[in-house]
């Protein structure tokens, strides 16, 4: 059953695309306006959400402060935590997202429209100029997701977190907002096909501001957000830690 509902899902998300993604591309062109992409987008997760029978609970969203820009940084343990992220944050966002994913097609143009920035992590100059242009983003008010670990966590533990995108928040001095998904993995592991129902969870935790300066604001802005997700996993009993050595450079319940 879950191989079946997976890919009825797939099927549904990918005709939706063909046929929606062209009509807000065209709008976004004309208006100069993202709000049709992303309230098209929301629509196809919460429809997509209510046929796999995925729930989302969320707690702390008041400390999204009304008319603040973030940078929120979550865990990243399934397919579905970006989808999670877009159903529960009510601003437009732009993202850092991996070179790779600009492959995808007609999606990718979508991506490219709403100013996702990609990230080539084998090309560090290519890396450093799309951490600048988020950076500028940043500053011109706009808010970001991004998965600090980089890539999904294949046995639900914390990975190390990469330090570029809190190089980008102390440059654009936008706060750092961090955010615990749980259960994602449940729904969808990593490397999985089929999609089980189940209930999500996503907590919001006080955000850290980025006024510090200094040769190890950096460092600690990464053991702050890392300490306050690793907190709320802790409390699921999920290790928060890998064996790696060091760290690198709303609604009470709806479907998403």
């Amino acid at each position: 059953m879950a191989v079946v509902r997976a890919t009825l899902v797939y099927v549904f998300i990918a005709l939706y695309i063909l046929i929606v993604a062209p009509i807000g591309m065209a709008w976004t062109f004309f208006s100069r306006d993202t709000t049709f992409i992303y309230g098209a987008a929301r629509l196809c997760v919460r429809m997509a959400g209510w046929m796999c029978r995925v729930k989302v609970i969320v707690r702390g969203r008041e400390k999204v402060m009304p008319g603040q820009n973030y940078v929120f940084l979550s865990n990243h343990q399934g397919n579905f935590d970006g989808p999670v992220l877009l159903h529960v944050l009510a601003c437009d966002f732009r993202a850092l997202i991996k070179k790779e994913m600009m492959r995808i097609p007609v999606l990718s143009l979508v991506m490219r429209q709403v100013q996702f920035v990609p990230i080539d992590r084998s090309n560090p100059i290519q890396a450093r100029a799309g951490l600048e242009h988020g950076a500028r983003l940043l500053r011109q008010g706009y808010s970001f997701i991004a998965f600090p670990e980089g890539t999904r966590s294949r046995d639900g533990r914390l990975r190390p977190f990469k330090k570029g995108v809190f190089l980008m928040a102390l440059r654009a001095g936008t706060p750092i907002l961090p955010i615990t998904i749980l259960n994602t993995r449940t729904i969808q592991p990593p490397g999985a096909y089929g999609i089980s129902p189940g209930t999500v969870e996503v907590i919001f935790h006080d955000a850290i501001p980025t006024t510090s300066r200094g040769s190890g604001a950096r460092n600690q802005l990464v053991e702050r957000t890392r300490a306050a997700i690793a907190g709320a996993l802790e409390n699921q009993h999920v290790p928060p830690a890998c064996d790696e050595a060091s760290i690198e450079a709303g609604r009470s319940a709806s479907s998403p």
